[in-house]
């Protein structure tokens, strides 16, 4: 088996509509309800509090979601957003051109809005994120240039929601997949990352889609083997009374680390 998944093989099964419409739909219930408030407070709080600073950021695995974006717009001008598959792309390009059947992100800006305690209303609030970005690029993780054949200038912090645990099919590919992102951050970088915890998959339609199951220690453990410092890691375990049923996940984890 491959040590990443196969492209063709994750678009196949990886439908980007379907599961926007699944999991982001924010107080519709889903286990996307839990996972957006954990991981959106704390992306608030952490940028927030000034311990991440700089002007340029790039996300990795970005399209077709947008909502891990939207505190970090209101700290970096210039935001490079990334994609994997054609069909992540297209759907993150309907919502930069603003095209009507683009995926209605209104209850997830309405959310953070509130958190941030700003009186942006939620159309000027995805106009700014808009306007931060500057480049939509291919990414791929497996490569030592993740964004080649670009040469994209070191970024002060890195974004990656859902992602590694997506592309990285072992634990070794892991740790080499943040040893190769470390290659885009500047030195005293900031990497903030966040997703489930263990989970070996999430449902989006009747496909099951391969997730890598990490845990905490896991975590730890690869994140200081690859070049970085934890700064924060904190976790939030699945809630006993859950019915959730489309995904064997255990909880949610946050990581803000930088590299040395």
């Amino acid at each position: 088996m491959s040590d990443f998944t196969n492209t063709s093989e994750y678009e196949e099964q990886f439908d980007p509509r379907l599961y926007l419409e699944t999991y982001f739909h924010l107080g519709s219930g889903s286990l996307g309800d839990e996972f957006l408030k954990f991981v959106l407070g704390n992306f608030n709080k952490t940028l927030k509090s000034g311990a991440v600073r700089g002007s340029t950021l790039i996300d990795i695995g970005t399209a077709p979601s947008i909502y891990q974006l939207l505190s970090a717009c209101e700290h970096f001008d210039d935001i490079t957003v990334t994609w994997h598959t054609n069909r992540e792309r297209l759907e993150l390009q309907k919502w930069l051109n603003n095209q009507p059947d683009a995926f209605d992100w209104s209850s997830v800006v309405k959310h953070v809005c509130e958190i941030e305690g700003s009186s942006m209303d939620q159309k000027a609030k995805e106009e700014r994120l808009k306007g931060r970005i500057k480049k939509v690029l291919m990414c791929d993780v497996s490569k030592s240039n993740p964004l080649a054949p670009h040469e994209a200038p070191k970024a002060d912090c890195l974004v990656t929601t859902v992602c590694l645990e997506a592309a990285c099919r072992n634990y070794d590919s892991y740790g080499t997949a943040l040893k190769n992102l470390s290659n885009l951050l500047k030195p005293k970088g900031h990497l903030l990352m966040a997703g489930d915890i263990g989970a070996n998959y999430y449902e989006v339609g009747s496909n099951k889609v391969f997730s890598l199951p990490v845990n905490e220690t896991f975590l730890k453990k690869v994140i200081s083997e690859s070049g970085y410092k934890i700064v924060q890691l904190v976790s939030f375990g699945k809630p006993e009374d859950a019915e959730f049923d489309n995904s064997d996940f255990e909880g949610f984890y946050f990581v803000h680390a930088q590299k040395i």
